[in-house]
């Protein structure tokens, strides 16, 4: 499973495990490029805004209805935003701080929506038998370099992506033992 694969760097992973027999399922916001890709490679696509609980539930039982229990799920849903955190008019020298309701949109995308997939794709990879090496499943996240070096108008970018960053060794301690690895890239 691969939300936001179907565009940028979610494309190309869901392009690359189709390519190595992996049955895929996107979930995307965008629905004629994702269901072009998801026809292209034998996959299944999923309209989901990660950040509805009620559309990460419904997504998640389609795609396991098509394909079967995921073992590997590839975050790469995500946005961005460019606002500084007070910005002054040029002009009239008006002064304006950005609107929190601003910066707990990409918040709620970036860092809430990877959680919300992590925890169920794992409570999905629980019900699977281990394999012989004794995985039962690989989690992926994508963060961002911003996490460590974000550039001006990146504050709400900068920490959803550092959040993602902080919460992934806590999260692969919480599934050591049940065989659920979980990592992080930072493109």
């Amino acid at each position: 499973i691969i939300p936001g694969g179907a565009s940028g760097l979610g494309a190309a992973t869901t392009r690359r495990l189709a390519s190595r027999g992996v049955k895929v399922a996107i979930f995307d916001m965008n629905e004629t490029v994702g269901q072009a890709l998801a026809s292209e490679l034998g996959g299944v696509y999923c309209n989901v805004d990660v950040t509805s609980e009620e559309q990460v539930d419904t997504a998640f039982a389609k795609a396991r209805a098509a394909i079967g229990q995921e073992r590997i799920l590839v975050n790469c849903a995500g946005t961005a935003d460019a606002v500084k955190t007070v910005s002054r008019d040029k002009k009239t020298g008006e002064i304006r701080p950005c609107a929190a309701d601003r910066f707990n949109r990409i918040i709620q995308i970036n860092l809430v929506g990877t959680f919300r997939c992590i925890a169920k794709s794992a409570a999905g990879m629980l019900t699977l038998a281990p394999l012989t090496d004794g995985e039962r499943g690989v989690i992926v996240n994508t963060a961002s370099a911003a996490a460590q070096d974000g550039q001006v108008g990146q504050a709400s970018y900068a920490a959803s992506k550092a959040a993602i960053v902080g919460m992934t060794l806590p999260i692969a301690r919480d599934m050591m033992d049940e065989g659920i690895r979980i990592n992080t890239m930072m493109p």
